[in-house]
């Protein structure tokens, strides 16, 4: 087994080919403030590109928050948006004229004229597959967005989907739960992970962003639960057992268990990585696994022991 650590050096161009595969996600518009600022200067001070975000998340605070950011800071960091979200209700509208108002309502939060990426959030099988890809489409074709595609869709609707939007000029991006711990279930209603579209992404190999890619804390000791009611989706013999490897890896680096298993999936994969970091350590943790080189022997030991 093989696994190399370089340590960063404090200049973005150190951190590594693959820092720019990590996307910052968190609590935007529901921690404090001045956190969510400090977040994101650690994250750009150290090489980071990509931040995540959503419409719907924190009832558009978090969009608010980083465009706030944004604004102070233009130019440095790139965004990935998703829009059409079931509301409180459950119901889901994918229409064009709703799908273009919360766009340009993300545009306005985040002060950009044109965003980097655009997801739909949620899948509604009932309408025909061309009929979305034209909408995403024509967010690119009148510049309100540079890339376009999905999350969370079925694997017969995305193999449909991707064919389409490339015959549109677009190359499309999807979004689905990726990390080295496989959950037992959803971790909500309507989500899927790699495993359910596995074949489609590797006939048609999209950019694939990574969800939950420390498993939402599993391999920090520190699960942040889905709901108050359910136990963790990660808690299995099997991530027990990869967690452990994960850990004896580390300790020989002297890196955490949870920066090994973000290395095993920037290794293993082409994937981009959301990662939840919720404090400047965990961005550190994080951004350190961008440093971390992995051989396929190690991945696959990771992985299978």
């Amino acid at each position: 087994m093989t696994a190399t650590h370089n340590p960063p050096r404090g200049e973005p161009a150190s951190a590594g080919p693959a820092v720019s595969r990590i996307a910052l996600g968190g609590r935007f518009g529901e921690e404090d403030a001045g956190l969510s600022r400090a977040r994101l200067d650690r994250f750009a001070e150290r090489g980071g590109r990509w931040v995540d975000t959503a419409h719907s998340y924190a009832d558009g605070r978090s969009e608010r928050t980083i465009g706030s950011w944004l604004r102070a800071n233009p130019g440095v960091l790139t965004l990935e948006t998703k829009i059409g979200h079931p509301d409180d209700d459950g119901h889901l509208d994918l229409g064009a004229a709703r799908l273009t108002a919360e766009l340009d309502e993300s545009r306005r939060r985040l002060g950009l004229e044109c965003v980097d990426v655009v997801l739909l959030h949620r899948d509604d099988p009932a309408r025909p597959v061309a009929e979305l890809a034209e909408v995403l489409a024509g967010f690119v074709a009148r510049g309100a967005c540079e890339r376009v595609g999905v999350s969370n869709w079925s694997a017969p609707r995305l193999a449909e989907l991707i064919p389409v939007l490339r015959a549109h000029g677009c190359d499309p991006v999807v979004s689905y739960q990726c990390s080295l711990a496989e959950p037992v279930r959803p971790l909500w209603p309507e989500t899927r992970s790699v495993a359910d579209v596995r074949d489609v992404l590797a006939e048609h190999n999209p950019w694939l962003i990574a969800w939950a890619a420390q498993a939402r804390g599993y391999f920090a000791g520190r699960p942040e639960p889905v709901s108050a009611d359910a136990t963790d989706p990660f808690a299995t013999d099997v991530n027990a057992e990869r967690r452990e490897r994960c850990r004896q890896l580390g300790g020989e680096h002297g890196l955490p268990p949870e920066t090994i298993a973000l290395a095993w999936l920037l290794n293993a994969t082409s994937a981009t990585a959301v990662v939840g970091a919720r404090s400047l350590a965990e961005v550190d943790a994080s951004l350190d696994a961008a440093e971390v080189f992995l051989d396929p022997e190690t991945c696959a030991w990771l992985a299978d022991g």
